[in-house]
């Protein structure tokens, strides 16, 4: 094995604060730096985890590319992409997300990476006929496919990627982040009123995480006269209609949206109960952080959910789509303290022994630098199994 280090170009959107960022955030923070030399390509230097990014001293790049990847914009971007990677002659090219896993393949192909590598973090439910054709073409033109559930890995293999390509490594938490107790005001910033139980989410404001079933849900116990509140911490394209269909629910003065915050770490251990009524999800990082906020979680069937939370054990499982079952186990976890909190300990210790950030760092150093070196990444770290 050559002594220099590993030379790696990641090939992002921007740094916005969502899960695939927050990932990336942590990663490029752990990695060896002895070992590897890291430099990343962004479509827009922008984000709330911007300065974050900026901090760790990694070379950004910003590539000038626009929300559509298919405009003038896009094929310049292109072609600083390609510019760079002749430049700095990476071992390993790895996009993430749909744009950029596009652009990583292209490049990669082009300039003769011996490691091109595209990451799979959801299941394409939502994605148009046209970003599904560009998603099957780069995920066939890459080399190697990281997924980050075996249901993810599935649906990658439905796109025509061989499995031997495909290699898994689930999300990690840093649980030491969410270890420490509500921050003072954070349940009142969060709309808690008295005892009432507070249930909290977070996520995009996006079809895919269904947010109008949560909604419903919360109608049907308000209907009941259960007492509770509601905050939603993140933005996205749904929050107008979301914030209007609260009111036509009446439920305007129990439901909270709160827009994008910085201290998730500090919100979370305010909430009396987790839930996430997605539609689709690779492994979703918010109900990580929640299970090792210890927080009881409720979340639906759907992705990778069920590979990490287990039904009866550490929360609750239910289907997508069905405000009834969500219904019920809100109201379950809201009127049954105890068990709630035996759940929610349940998932800590989840969290804290089989989903480590560390484990997570530690698979993607030894995938990096296997693929480098030509060699198949190990059965660990193909198969996603817990350190």
């Amino acid at each position: 094995m050559s002594a220099r280090p590993v030379r790696v170009l990641f090939v992002v959107g921007n740094f916005v604060a969502g899960g695939a960022e927050r990932h990336l955030l942590e990663l490029w923070s752990r990695i060896d730096r002895t070992r590897f030399a890291v430099e990343i390509a962004c479509f827009r230097n922008e984000g709330q985890f911007r300065s974050e990014v900026e901090a760790l001293g990694w070379p950004i790049h910003e590539l000038g590319v626009t929300r559509r990847i298919y405009d003038p914009a896009g094929v310049r971007g292109l072609l600083r992409l390609v510019r760079l990677t002749r430049t700095f002659r990476p071992d390993v090219i790895h996009g993430y997300l749909f744009g950029p896993d596009v652009f990583a393949a292209l490049a990669g192909r082009l300039c003769g990476v011996r490691a091109v590598v595209v990451a799979k973090r959801n299941l394409d439910a939502f994605d148009t006929p046209r970003q599904a054709a560009l998603a099957r073409f780069a995920h066939r033109t890459a080399t190697h496919v990281t997924a980050v559930s075996e249901a993810v890995a599935r649906s990658a293999v439905a796109l025509g990627v061989p499995r031997e390509r495909i290699t898994v490594i689930p999300n990690g938490v840093d649980a030491r982040r969410f270890a420490g107790p509500a921050a003072a005001g954070a349940r009142e910033a969060m709309g808690g009123n008295g005892a009432a139980p507070l249930v909290g989410s977070v996520g995009c404001l996006a079809a895919r995480k269904d947010y109008a079933t949560l909604l419903e849900s919360l109608c049907l116990l308000a209907g009941r006269g259960l007492g509770f509140h509601a905050a939603l911490v993140g933005d996205g394209p749904e929050r107008a209609a979301l914030e209007a269909r609260a009111r036509v629910l009446g439920l305007g003065d129990r439901v909270r949206f709160l827009g994008e915050r910085p201290d998730v770490e500090a919100l979370l251990p305010a909430m009396d109960v987790f839930v996430l009524s997605s539609r689709e999800e690779g492994i979703p990082n918010a109900l990580l952080e929640a299970m090792a906020a210890g927080r009881p979680a409720i979340a639906t069937a759907v992705g990778g959910t069920p590979e990490v939370l287990r039904d009866g054990v550490t929360g609750w499982i239910v289907p997508a789509g069905a405000p009834e079952p969500l219904a019920r186990a809100l109201e379950e976890a809201m009127t049954q303290p105890e068990e709630a909190a035996r759940r929610g300990a349940a998932a800590r210790r989840a969290a804290q022994e089989s989903m480590s950030i560390e484990a997570m760092v530690r698979r993607h150093e030894a995938f990096y630098e296997a693929v480098a070196h030509g060699r198949a990444p190990a059965a660990e770290s193909r198969e996603g199994a817990a350190a």
